[in-house]
């Protein structure tokens, strides 16, 4: 499919799809508790949050899709002007009944074999960003990229209960699209030219080490802390002597602190004095996350830095509620394995400081996985 038959689908079917800004992870879950989830990942999300968390994976589990569809609340009310674009009154007629708005697109699939130590993955994204939301500038922010990507994960444990773990995630990425600041003539102009400010391709290698260690408190209650390094020297595309080519994701560091509360479980003595206390499967989690380590306040204030979290993580149902930046989130996921469901919704903010403007987002994954114990 062409780029600009994807690119216009994107906007036809926003209502079906979502973007971000922010560098976008696998998941849905992790963003009902306000992002926080470096020092709590100990599933398959952990190749894409935390490798490290793979050490604590305890079965196999093949999970052949995870479909990941989302919307920002500018579309939810917008629908019946989007659906609008696909009319003949011409593109400049047409986005001018966006105007004021900020409109995104995402979908998404992750298809992973998870294992005690290791993970392997693919994944599909589509991303469409369309920002109108201030119609006095000459210049607006577009962004379409199509990412098509390879993973592997891996880590190490270390002590009785793998209390200090290590990990790495490698990722091949092949990258459509980028990200544009188009002129009021582009945008306004032809659909081909705009089409045509989205032609880039290039391959990329992602890179991500992570850490987590649980500190050695005598008690079933865990305290973990962690830290990420996300795209190792930021993840350019293409050949760097090219002009064209997409954008590059950005280097990021995250340290994370997670409490963890056990939820039932039977203590066995002996087990307990050589193999420390048992893990319950299920938990009441807190969580916090202090990520862009690297970029001081007084360019990103604090509360633009932080990610808090808590969940309740019970056999079926889980439920998740945080703060996402400085604005509230919540979610709730019910697994069966062979089916599962997860719904979210988080705020990301766009101004320069808290609370200044803020984009409420919605998240929702329904999937399949197959696992079962060694």
């Amino acid at each position: 499919m062409r780029i600009g038959n994807i690119f216009i689908s994107a906007f036809l079917f926003l209502p079906l799809l979502a973007v971000a800004e922010e560098q976008w992870q696998a998941g849905v879950i992790p963003y009902g508790m306000g992002g926080a989830y470096s020092a709590v990942a100990d599933d398959w999300l952990s190749l894409y949050y935390n490798p490290a968390g793979l050490a604590m994976v305890k079965k196999v589990e093949v999970q052949p899709l995870d479909v990941v569809l989302g919307t920002n609340s500018d579309v939810v009310g917008a629908a019946s002007d989007l659906k609008a674009l696909s009319g003949s009154g011409g593109l400049a007629s047409e986005l001018s009944k966006l105007a004021g708005k900020h409109v995104e697109a995402k979908g998404a699939d992750f298809s992973q074999i998870t294992l005690p130590y290791f993970a392997f993955g693919v994944s599909y994204q589509v991303n469409a960003d369309f920002n109108l939301s201030n119609v006095s500038y000459p210049t607006t922010v577009m962004q379409y990229t199509k990412d098509t990507g390879v993973s592997v994960g891996g880590a190490v444990g270390f002590g009785k209960q793998n209390d200090l773990r290590i990990g790495v995630h490698l990722e091949y990425i092949h990258r459509d699209g980028s990200t544009q600041s188009v002129g009021l003539s582009q945008y306004l102009g032809s659909t081909s030219a705009l089409v045509d400010l989205f032609n880039q391709q290039g391959d990329g290698y992602a890179g991500t080490l992570g850490l987590q260690y649980k500190l050695p408190i005598q008690s079933r209650i865990e305290v973990n802390t962690a830290f990420v390094w996300h795209d190792i020297g930021d993840t350019s595309f293409g050949n760097s002597s090219s002009k064209n080519r997409p954008s590059t994701d950005s280097q990021d560091l995250v340290a994370g602190l997670a409490i963890r509360f056990p939820i039932g479980g039977a203590q066995n003595r002996r087990a307990l004095r050589r193999y420390g206390p048992k893990r319950s499967t299920s938990a009441f989690t807190i969580a916090y996350d202090y990520s862009e380590l690297a970029t001081p306040w007084s360019s990103r204030p604090f509360m633009m830095h932080s990610h808090i979290g808590a969940n309740i993580d019970l056999p079926i149902l889980s439920l998740q509620a945080g703060l996402y930046q400085s604005g509230i989130s919540f979610g709730t996921g019910f697994d069966l394995g062979v089916f599962k469901v997860a719904a979210s919704t988080y705020s990301q903010e766009l101004g320069a400081y808290a609370g200044q403007s803020r984009d409420r987002r919605y998240l929702l994954s329904i999937g399949s996985a197959f696992g079962f114990g060694l």
